[in-house]
Protein backbone atom coordinates (compact mmCIF):
# COMPACT_ATOMS: atom_id res chain seq x y z
CA UNK A 1 0.00 0.00 0.00
CA UNK A 2 1.46 3.46 -1.02
CA UNK A 3 1.01 6.88 0.86
CA UNK A 4 -1.90 8.03 2.03
CA UNK A 5 -3.54 11.32 0.91
CA UNK A 6 -6.41 12.07 2.95
CA UNK A 7 -8.11 14.63 0.28
CA UNK A 8 -11.28 16.83 -0.63
CA UNK A 9 -12.33 17.37 -3.72
CA UNK A 10 -13.52 20.65 -4.64
CA UNK A 11 -15.86 20.51 -7.60
CA UNK A 12 -18.76 21.48 -9.48
CA UNK A 13 -21.41 18.27 -9.28
CA UNK A 14 -21.45 18.49 -12.89
CA UNK A 15 -18.34 17.26 -12.95
CA UNK A 16 -18.76 14.61 -10.79
CA UNK A 17 -17.08 11.85 -13.32
CA UNK A 18 -13.76 13.95 -12.96
CA UNK A 19 -13.52 12.48 -9.51
CA UNK A 20 -13.47 9.07 -10.80
CA UNK A 21 -11.28 9.55 -13.71
CA UNK A 22 -8.99 11.59 -10.95
CA UNK A 23 -8.70 8.33 -9.12
CA UNK A 24 -8.03 6.40 -11.95
CA UNK A 25 -4.84 8.70 -13.09
CA UNK A 26 -3.75 7.90 -9.72
CA UNK A 27 -3.99 4.39 -9.98
CA UNK A 28 -0.42 2.78 -10.20
CA UNK A 29 1.37 5.67 -8.42
CA UNK A 30 2.08 4.41 -5.20
CA UNK A 31 -0.64 6.47 -4.01
CA UNK A 32 -3.69 5.65 -1.75
CA UNK A 33 -6.82 8.73 -1.80
CA UNK A 34 -8.95 9.08 0.35
CA UNK A 35 -11.57 11.20 -0.69
CA UNK A 36 -14.25 13.32 1.64
CA UNK A 37 -15.96 15.59 -1.38
CA UNK A 38 -19.79 15.02 -1.72
CA UNK A 39 -20.75 13.36 -5.20
CA UNK A 40 -23.54 11.76 -6.61
CA UNK A 41 -21.97 8.50 -5.28
CA UNK A 42 -22.02 10.32 -1.83
CA UNK A 43 -24.71 12.59 -2.03
CA UNK A 44 -26.44 14.54 1.15
CA UNK A 45 -30.29 15.78 0.65
CA UNK A 46 -29.61 19.00 2.18
CA UNK A 47 -30.97 22.19 0.80
CA UNK A 48 -30.60 25.06 3.25
CA UNK A 49 -26.74 26.16 2.26
CA UNK A 50 -25.80 27.21 5.97
CA UNK A 51 -26.63 22.93 6.69
CA UNK A 52 -24.53 21.96 3.96
CA UNK A 53 -21.72 24.18 5.14
CA UNK A 54 -21.98 23.67 8.80
CA UNK A 55 -22.84 20.09 9.17
CA UNK A 56 -21.34 18.63 5.66
CA UNK A 57 -18.83 20.48 4.03
CA UNK A 58 -16.66 22.28 7.11
CA UNK A 59 -16.24 18.72 8.75
CA UNK A 60 -15.11 16.95 5.21
CA UNK A 61 -12.41 19.85 4.77
CA UNK A 62 -11.67 19.74 8.69
CA UNK A 63 -10.35 15.73 8.18
CA UNK A 64 -8.76 16.38 4.84
CA UNK A 65 -5.26 16.91 4.87
CA UNK A 66 -5.31 18.90 1.37
CA UNK A 67 -7.62 19.88 -0.73
CA UNK A 68 -8.13 19.37 -4.51
CA UNK A 69 -9.65 21.82 -6.85
CA UNK A 70 -10.42 20.78 -10.41
CA UNK A 71 -10.12 22.78 -12.72
CA UNK A 72 -12.83 23.02 -15.41
CA UNK A 73 -14.86 25.76 -18.03
CA UNK A 74 -17.06 26.74 -15.20
CA UNK A 75 -15.25 26.07 -12.22
CA UNK A 76 -15.07 29.84 -12.10
CA UNK A 77 -18.13 30.68 -11.76
CA UNK A 78 -19.19 28.24 -9.37
CA UNK A 79 -19.91 29.77 -5.61
CA UNK A 80 -19.26 26.50 -4.01
CA UNK A 81 -15.45 25.94 -5.33
CA UNK A 82 -14.55 29.33 -4.38
CA UNK A 83 -16.31 29.38 -0.72
CA UNK A 84 -14.65 26.02 0.17
CA UNK A 85 -11.33 27.19 -1.38
CA UNK A 86 -11.52 30.38 0.89
CA UNK A 87 -12.36 27.76 4.09
CA UNK A 88 -9.22 25.37 3.31
CA UNK A 89 -7.18 28.81 2.91
CA UNK A 90 -8.63 29.51 6.77
CA UNK A 91 -7.82 26.12 8.11
CA UNK A 92 -4.02 26.44 6.34
CA UNK A 93 -4.92 23.44 4.42
CA UNK A 94 -2.48 22.97 1.11
CA UNK A 95 -4.55 23.60 -1.84
CA UNK A 96 -4.07 22.33 -5.06
CA UNK A 97 -5.68 23.31 -8.67
CA UNK A 98 -5.74 20.51 -11.09
CA UNK A 99 -6.51 21.05 -14.23
CA UNK A 100 -8.84 18.79 -15.65
CA UNK A 101 -8.47 17.08 -19.03
CA UNK A 102 -9.57 18.92 -21.98
CA UNK A 103 -9.69 22.28 -19.66
CA UNK A 104 -7.12 24.08 -21.98
CA UNK A 105 -7.88 28.13 -22.04
CA UNK A 106 -9.89 28.08 -18.93
CA UNK A 107 -10.39 30.69 -16.03
CA UNK A 108 -9.04 29.96 -12.69
CA UNK A 109 -11.39 30.88 -9.65
CA UNK A 110 -10.66 33.98 -8.25
CA UNK A 111 -9.77 32.22 -4.53
CA UNK A 112 -7.63 29.56 -6.39
CA UNK A 113 -5.19 32.13 -7.73
CA UNK A 114 -5.18 33.82 -4.33
CA UNK A 115 -4.36 30.90 -2.26
CA UNK A 116 -3.69 27.52 -3.78
CA UNK A 117 0.21 26.44 -3.39
CA UNK A 118 0.22 24.93 -6.63
CA UNK A 119 -1.39 24.14 -9.84
CA UNK A 120 -0.41 21.15 -11.90
CA UNK A 121 -1.75 19.73 -15.35
CA UNK A 122 -3.81 16.36 -15.64
CA UNK A 123 -0.59 14.04 -15.20
CA UNK A 124 0.04 11.94 -12.39
CA UNK A 125 3.94 12.35 -11.62
CA UNK A 126 2.58 16.34 -11.39
CA UNK A 127 -0.08 15.72 -9.09
CA UNK A 128 1.63 12.61 -6.95
CA UNK A 129 4.76 15.55 -6.76
CA UNK A 130 1.71 17.86 -5.33
CA UNK A 131 0.03 15.72 -2.98
CA UNK A 132 3.71 15.58 -1.58
CA UNK A 133 4.33 19.22 -1.03
CA UNK A 134 6.25 20.24 -4.48
CA UNK A 135 5.18 24.33 -5.44
CA UNK A 136 4.80 23.65 -9.37
CA UNK A 137 2.63 26.30 -11.29
CA UNK A 138 1.51 24.98 -14.46
CA UNK A 139 -0.92 26.02 -16.97
CA UNK A 140 -3.87 24.20 -18.46
CA UNK A 141 -1.17 23.47 -22.03
CA UNK A 142 1.61 21.92 -19.44
CA UNK A 143 3.57 25.09 -19.59
CA UNK A 144 4.94 26.82 -16.65
CA UNK A 145 2.91 29.63 -15.07
CA UNK A 146 4.51 32.15 -12.43
CA UNK A 147 3.62 31.32 -9.24
CA UNK A 148 1.10 33.39 -7.33
CA UNK A 149 1.65 34.89 -3.82
CA UNK A 150 -0.40 33.18 -1.31
CA UNK A 151 -1.86 35.41 1.30
CA UNK A 152 -2.28 33.42 4.16
CA UNK A 153 -2.48 34.57 8.26
CA UNK A 154 -0.65 32.86 10.58
CA UNK A 155 -2.50 31.40 13.83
Amino acid sequence: MGEIHNVFISHRHEDDDLIAKFKDLMKGKDVVIRDASITSDNPNQANNPDYIKQSILIPNIKRSGKVVVLITRDTKNHDWVEWEIEYANKLNKPIIGVWAHGSAGCEVPEALNKYADTVVSWNSEQILEALNGARIWKNSDGTSRPPQPIKRLAC
